[in-house]
């Protein structure tokens, strides 16, 4: 059953939004705890220059005010007719921090205006006051952020993100291609033992896992092999013994026959043996090699050429024909003549159809035929010709599965790649 699975669904992707998301939102938290320390000892300091300048104003006579004018113009202040005052209420949080100050300090009714064309500030003690005190715009810390800062430090964010977590997820991407390479019945190459402990150490013990598989398949390789070549000799002498003996023709034909049995199951061990083989894989016109291996068959098995011609593909040659000839001797042991074969080209290579007219197999026990030593009827062996087509189907990274054909019977399909 199929669960539905959040997105994101690769670990790179998630550790990498992660991270970056963390990024940013520090980035973000450092610029906003800067500016409030920075933002409000300059709101006091604004409240308290305020609250200085419209004590000496209001104690001020219109004619000590003009004399003051002066002082007030080199600090950049100038005390206007209320009518000229422009602009809107305080938006910055350090200009409205330091107005609210002003208003604790005595002026509760201090009017505060923002011109941000001209960047001028008007300053009125109370609402119906006659005059104003214009002064520039300061610059706080406060500003809001500009855009390009803002880009800069989610770049930043994305390439810290970025380079974090490919440390990550390159080894273990390279173990992932590993595991199916290796799944896949090829020998993968060892992984660099290198970077953080942990990865390192992973990295160590697939190595030696790898080395441990291929000292086993070795030694099972030898096991199989050299019973399978002591069995034959002796073998050998007993269905030449049997030749000779007295006894009636048809218990003689019975032991022969068994021993004849017997030299099959043997053949069959060598060549599951013999499937782990590391034979090259050569380009081959598929067309024309088909056709010749078909000309090896016995009547029944029939050859259907495809309308268009086969590319050459990758393959070898003995063990691709090793595993075509267990198909058909497994049509013609466990189904019905005629044995079609057929092929047709495909968008990344070809298939192959190797199908009998028998009665098929049940579907329940379509995958389980395929283990080693599955039988699925009484046609002998021991059930390794079907384990030998996968094998040798792994090398060359194609696939392999059993269908019952419309109409009756059962349909072998291998599909080669064009590139391996």
């Amino acid at each position: 059953m199929n669960k539905s699975r959040p997105w994101p669904d690769t670990l790179f992707t998630r550790m990498f939004l992660i991270i970056a998301g963390l990024l940013l939102l520090s980035q973000l938290a450092v610029y906003w705890f800067f500016n409030i320390y920075q933002a409000n000892p300059q709101a006091e300091r604004l409240a308290q220059n305020w609250a200085q300048i419209l004590t000496l104003s209001e104690a001020l006579t219109p004619a000590q005010r003009q004399e003051t004018e002066s002082v007030l113009l080199h600090q950049g202040l100038r005390i206007v007719p209320a009518g000229a005052v422009r602009g809107h209420n305080p938006r910055l949080p350090v200009l409205a921090n330091a107005l609210q100050l002003l208003h604790h300090m005595g002026w509760p009714q201090a009017q505060l205006r923002v011109d941000g064309q001209r960047r001028m500030l008007w300053l009125q003690t109370r609402p119906d006051a006659t005059l104003a005190l214009a002064m520039p715009m300061p610059h706080p810390p406060g500003l809001p952020l500009p855009w390009f800062k803002l880009a800069a430090i989610l770049l930043l964010s994305w390439l810290g993100a970025y380079l974090a977590v490919r440390q990550v997820t390159r080894p273990l991407t390279r173990l992932m291609q590993g595991v199916a390479r290796l799944r896949g019945g090829d020998t993968p190459a060892d992984l660099p033992e290198a970077g953080p402990a942990d990865l390192r150490r992973l990295a160590e013990r697939f190595n030696q896992t790898l080395r441990d598989l291929h000292r086993l398949w070795k030694e099972r390789e030898m096991v199989l092999v050299g019973v399978s070549h002591d069995l034959r000799t002796p073998l050998t002498r007993m269905r030449l013994s049997a030749e000779f003996l007295p006894a009636e023709e048809e218990a003689r034909s019975e032991i022969i026959a068994n021993i004849q049995e017997m030299d099959k199951v043997i053949h069959q061990f060598l060549d599951y043996a013999r499937s782990g083989e590391q034979e090259p894989l050569v380009a081959t016109d598929l067309g024309l090699w088909l056709k010749a291996f078909i000309l090896r068959q016995p009547a029944g098995v029939v050859w259907h050429p495809p309308a268009v011609a086969l590319p050459k593909i990758p393959i070898q040659e003995v063990g691709l024909a090793r595993a075509l000839q267990n198909l058909v001797d497994n049509a013609q042991s466990h189904g019905s003549a005629p044995i079609d074969v057929s092929a047709e080209p495909t968008a990344d290579g070809v298939l192959i159809r190797v199908r009998d007219h028998g009665p098929g197999i049940a579907e329940a026990e379509l995958e389980a035929v395929r283990a080693p030593f599955a039988q699925a009827g009484k046609g002998g062996g021991v059930g390794l010709g079907l384990a030998i087509v996968e094998r040798i189907l792994a090398y060359h990274h194609g696939r392999f599965v059993l269908v019952n054909a419309p109409g009756g019977g059962l349909e072998a399909r291998i599909v080669l790649p064009s590139a391996p």
